[in-house]
């Protein structure tokens, strides 16, 4: 079997990396995230996270010291499909003069453009495993540099 991209499979799968669920409303995309997400200018909903285009995110995966910079680019006109940029580097943390962690990144592994629906087949699957985190976009032949 040979390895596929993240956009090869539904494209709402790839939100299963950064994401439990988002929905897209209100001319932005709602994200319901993951753990070692982090998005500085993004606004607290009850529903989650509001992010608009333009607006850039970013999720870290400890385990592989990989971070998956994440650039959401437009909306379409009608709001049925969100368009991404995904780049993807390994960082280091270190520890600064004023005794505190700093995320440091290193090189640069691939990018990758993809797009996400409105209406998803795969809605139903978004909170049916509560504690565990899938992440079907990473393959590991991705991450070997």
């Amino acid at each position: 079997m040979n390895p596929s991209r993240a956009t090869t499979l539904l494209p709402e799968m790839k939100a299963y990396d950064f994401a439990r669920a988002y929905y897209i409303e209100d001319g932005g995309i709602v994200i319901v995230p993951q753990g070692g997400f982090y998005c500085p200018h993004a606004v607290k909903t009850p529903e989650g996270l509001r992010i608009m285009p333009g607006q850039t995110f970013i999720q870290f995966d400890p385990a592989r010291m990989i971070m998956e910079v994440y650039t959401f680019k437009r909306l379409d006109a009608d709001e049925k499909r969100a368009y991404f940029h995904e780049r993807r580097y390994r960082y280091k943390v270190v520890r600064t003069g004023q005794k505190k962690w700093r995320i440091i990144p290193l090189n640069y592994i691939d990018s990758d453009d993809f797009y996400l629906t409105q209406f998803r087949a795969l809605e139903w699957f978004d909170f049916a495993i509560p504690d565990v985190e899938i992440h079907p976009g990473e393959e590991l032949w991705r991450t070997r540099t």
